[in-house]
């Protein structure tokens, strides 16, 4: 397998110390990508981080892991952006240490140590091994999570359908996407096991547990109003059904990305023939597949991002270590072998973009990475305007202005704390920072000087409620390649 030889020796890349040096130095090798890279926070990583300095059970969007993540590793290394998303290649590297586990566990040595290659090459475990997101802690539980319960099938343990509760519950804690791990679970267990090597004792067990870990975070909605399970309604809502084809194409198209093109048509090809194994393997395909026909039910009624089914890949991941392991095809390990290598041409080139930030020698027409850009610079004469005219506050029209702008700003010395806001017609919150820092909503004293931060140069369609209000300056700063970020910033007094 996996095999290097010659007349004097056999080397072979599922050797263990072999695996485990490969999985080490990736994640190094990502650790010091995050440190040299001059991509900067993007909208949700900035607005991340300003959760985590506030450690609470619960944001206005997501569940609180990311935050604390976010915040503890920031206390120790201080608010730099690689100290951000320094959680993100090291959770990427747990991952693979547990899907190894797993698979090792139900179908031998040789085929953990596959899984663990297959995920830390994974084009999202590349990406997301650079940018901390709730996937990332999501994804991390739910292995747990499955490697106990898989331990919990073979022994019909109390004990251990414990530790699958408090895993699911903390990855409720991550993302209520969650959900879907229980959900499927659960009708697997009524389609296959039915007490026969689960007892119905310890599936509740494991819904108790789970409940009471994510109750944290419900009693932070009961006494915020629901705010996080209504947006996430909100984002769910199928009132508006488009009956788009087209989103059906864009997002099966990107799954190809997210796994990697040849392992994503392998993991097609074998998992309606996983359905009707044994219960590990029933097991694995029901926790990947629903969760791909839901997400692609869900891109043909509305819209569905690439990430969305990111928890399939888990299952698919051990699904097809166990096939690489048991089949006799040829053609099948061919196309693996194949598939991986691709995989790592892929994360290596993830890599260099990471370290470089830029797409070279790819010329792209709409450089997605100019959106991470210039950011620190313009928050530099931002702050410069704010000294210079005596400032007490400053607004901002759009969350991704504010989110990003807020972490610049703050991330020496905080001393823009609480002097930062949006400028909002909305008259239900629609983001973190209408609901908590709308300027409408603030006190004001009579006399104070608000500089406001715009994206075009007329300040007239929007009512600020500010005497002489008067153009101070435009800034600009270079993105990629001749394309420029400016903002214009006015200033007036409070009446």
């Amino acid at each position: 397998m996996l095999s290097l030889r010659n007349k004097r020796e056999s080397f072979t890349l599922l050797n263990t110390p072999v695996v485990f040096f490969i999985l080490i130095t990736i994640t190094i090798l990502r650790i010091y990508s995050l440190y040299i890279s001059p991509i900067e926070l993007s909208v949700d990583e900035a607005q991340y981080w300003h959760w985590s300095r506030n450690i609470d059970f619960g944001y206005f969007t997501k569940p609180p892991l990311i935050a604390w993540l976010i915040g503890f590793s920031t206390f120790i290394f201080g608010n730099e952006e690689w100290a951000v998303r320094l959680f993100a290649p090291i959770t990427h590297l747990f991952i693979s240490l547990v899907l190894w586990g797993i698979a090792k566990y139900v179908f031998g040595a040789n085929s953990g140590k596959i899984a663990a290659l297959i995920w830390i090459f994974t084009p999202a475990a590349s990406l997301g091994g650079f940018i901390i997101s709730t996937d990332t802690p999501l994804l991390l539980f739910w292995s747990l999570s499955l490697l106990f319960l898989l331990i919990s099938l073979r022994q019909n343990s109390s004990f251990t359908s414990l530790f699958v509760g408090i895993f699911l519950g903390f990855a409720f804690l991550s993302k209520y996407a969650a959900l879907y791990f229980l959900i499927f679970f659960i009708i697997w267990w009524l389609i296959y096991d039915r007490s026969a090597f689960l007892s119905i004792k310890n599936i509740l067990i494991i819904l108790f547990t789970s409940f009471l870990i994510a109750s944290t975070n419900l009693y932070w909605n009961y006494l915020n109003d629901y705010a996080t399970i209504n947006h996430t309604i909100s984002n769910a809502n199928l009132s508006v059904i488009t009956l788009n084809y087209n989103n059906v194409i864009n997002f099966l198209s990107s799954q190809f990305l997210v796994f990697g093109p040849l392992l994503f048509l392998l993991y097609l090809l074998v998992i309606i023939n996983s359905l009707f194994k044994d219960r590990e393997i029933s097991l694995l395909a029901m926790i990947s597949f629903p969760i791909i026909i839901l997400i692609t039910v869900q891109s043909f009624l509305k819209i569905a991002n690439a990430n969305w089914a990111v928890t399939a890949y888990i299952g698919a991941t051990l699904v097809i270590s166990y096939y690489v392991i048991m089949t006799r095809s040829t053609v099948f390990k061919i196309i693996f072998y194949l598939g991986l290598f691709l995989n790592i041409a892929i994360s290596a080139y993830i890599l260099t973009i990471t370290i470089n930030g830029s797409f070279y020698p790819l010329n792209l027409k709409s450089n997605p990475l100019r959106k991470n850009l210039g950011f620190e610079n313009l928050a530099s004469k931002i702050h410069e305007t704010f000294r210079e005219e005596k400032v007490s506050k400053i607004i901002f029209e759009k969350r991704g202005d504010i989110s990003r702008f807020n972490y610049y700003l703050n991330k020496h010395n905080n001393n823009m704390k609480d002097k930062i806001f949006i400028k909002t017609d909305s008259l239900v919150p629609g983001n973190f920072y209408e609901l908590n820092f709308n300027y409408d909503l603030t006190n004001k004293t009579v006399g104070e000087t608000i500089l406001i931060v715009k994206n075009f140069p007329d300040i007239s369609e929007t009512d600020f409620n500010l005497n002489e209000i008067k153009f101070i300056k435009s800034i600009s700063t270079k993105t990629v390649q001749n394309l420029k970020r400016t903002y214009y910033l006015y200033i007036g007094e409070t009446r």
